[in-house]
């Protein structure tokens, strides 16, 4: 596999304002990203979910999925640890071009996003959004929104993916920020009251 991207100017210039943004001023809705909560329809032999198809909307109305098609689909597992914070983090990464949709089929999983896109009106901005088995939504994440996410629970997190753009190992189009950069400064830990 090839080296990631490195973080282009304007995308570093974003995470050098979110360092001296409080934190209480950066959590909020990224433009752009988009929830679409799921709907079981059951009887007594299961139930059947659709995930995401052409026409569908999301929570707040609007068009799921725009006019970028759909390049590849993966699945990934990641293993329950337990502690506080739970041990797995999978954070963070970005891409220039892909759009993800991620549905968490399995488990329950805390999604981190940072947006540093520097013309975006939630530059600097963070999202958490929980999702999974008790929670069940798929999530729309546009390019440059960085992400990630935490096992939450004591099960395994299965995570399915759709991208806009097929995987190619000799330029790939994905940069990584490290799960604990101070800039973004997110707060992983599990709050027991």
């Amino acid at each position: 596999m090839s080296g990631f991207k490195p973080l282009p100017p304007d995308m570093e210039s974003v995470l050098e304002t979110m360092r001296s943004t409080p934190k209480d001023q950066r959590s909020g809705a990224i433009d752009g990203v988009m929830v679409k909560t799921l709907v079981k329809h059951a009887d007594q032999r299961g139930f059947f979910t659709e995930q995401v198809k052409r026409g569908d909307v999301d929570d707040a109305g609007h068009l799921f999925i725009p006019d970028q098609p759909f390049a590849q689909m993966s699945r990934t597992l990641s293993f329950a640890r337990g502690g506080n914070p739970p041990e797995l983090i999978k954070a963070f990464h970005w891409h220039d071009r892909q759009w993800d949709y991620w549905d968490v089929v399995s488990g329950d999983a805390r999604i981190a996003l940072v947006d540093l896109r520097a013309g975006s009106p939630t530059a600097g901005r963070v999202q958490t959004i929980m999702a999974g088995e008790h929670a069940p939504k798929v999530v729309a994440i546009p390019p440059r929104v960085a992400h990630g996410y935490q096992v939450v629970s004591l099960r395994d997190v299965i995570l399915c993916y759709y991208v806009t753009e097929p995987y190619s190992a000799d330029n790939p189009d994905e940069g990584r920020i490290a799960w604990n950069d101070p800039r973004i400064g997110y707060d992983w830990t599990i709050e027991n009251i």
